[in-house]
């Protein structure tokens, strides 16, 4: 049987190093936090401090704050530790990364801990946010028990989103709507396909009436914003925003299918 993630969260392989005598009472966990700090920097030894730091982290995570769980995390002398403390450390590191929406750094701490397959759920997710969705997709199988799981991990792989690239966008730019439709705004490039017709048939006008300062000069700022800055600069950079939700997106179905199918034993 697969441990379960919530395991990841109560990881005591650490506890051999905790200092002896250096129990803490229940208190807010900040001022708990606090306390541990005076035990780092009173302490000339490295189990010790390391000790300290790690249930600093857990105050910092209780308190909902894991960015900074994460930051003391970076404190801990990992050469001091054993390869199997170093590996729950890691996997904290993964857990509060994670929770503070920094997914990058979540799947390198998880895969750097060398136990990324043990905990296939939490891999696979952290996959997704990285587009690496085929590696995805094979830890998400790993997960399921059952047929009905995998097809269900099958169906939702189906629906995964393509990245968008900035020169494909770049390119259909030149043909309103098409840059925005290939970003999911159709309606945003059917307003731009008004405003530029618009404005080109504004220039053609003052051309064709030989008003050559209104045409050349009106026309060209005028199709300068609708054009360019409107249509074509908004639409390259708004790739990465479109990736990045159609992404995130993604990542969360996989997330909740992925809990259904271990709650209901898929």
């Amino acid at each position: 049987m697969r441990t379960p993630l919530s395991f990841i969260i109560s990881i005591f392989l650490f506890v051999p190093f905790f200092a002896k005598g250096q129990e803490v009472p229940d208190e807010n966990p900040l001022e708990e936090a606090l306390r541990w700090e005076r035990v780092v920097f009173s302490s000339d030894d490295p189990g010790t401090v390391n000790s300290a730091l790690i249930a600093k982290a857990e105050c910092y995570s209780k308190a909902k704050m894991p960015d900074e769980a994460s930051k003391t995390l970076e404190r801990v002398r990992m050469y001091f530790l054993d390869p199997e403390a170093a590996s729950s450390v890691l996997l904290l590191r993964s857990l509060y990364s994670k929770e503070s929406g920094d997914m990058g750094a979540a799947l390198g701490f998880l895969e750097e801990s060398g136990q990324a397959e043990d905990y296939p759920e939490l891999y696979s997710v952290l996959l997704a946010y990285s587009w690496r969705l085929d590696e995805a997709k094979s830890q998400a199988m790993l997960s399921a028990s059952s047929d009905a799981g995998r097809d269900a991990v099958m169906e939702l792989f189906k629906k995964a989103p393509r990245q968008r690239k900035e020169n494909l966008a770049a390119a259909l730019s030149f043909i309103p709507p098409a840059g925005q439709i290939y970003l999911g705004r159709p309606w945003e490039g059917i307003l731009s396909m008004i405003l530029n017709a618009g404005a080109a048939g504004l220039t053609a006008y003052e051309l064709i009436n030989h008003d050559w300062v209104s045409g050349l000069l009106g026309g060209g700022l005028l199709l300068n914003e609708t054009f360019f800055k409107a249509n074509m600069e908004k639409n390259i950079t708004s790739v990465d925003e479109f990736n990045r939700r159609s992404i995130n997106k993604f990542a969360l179905s996989l997330e909740e299918l992925l809990e259904t199918i271990r709650q209901q034993g898929l």
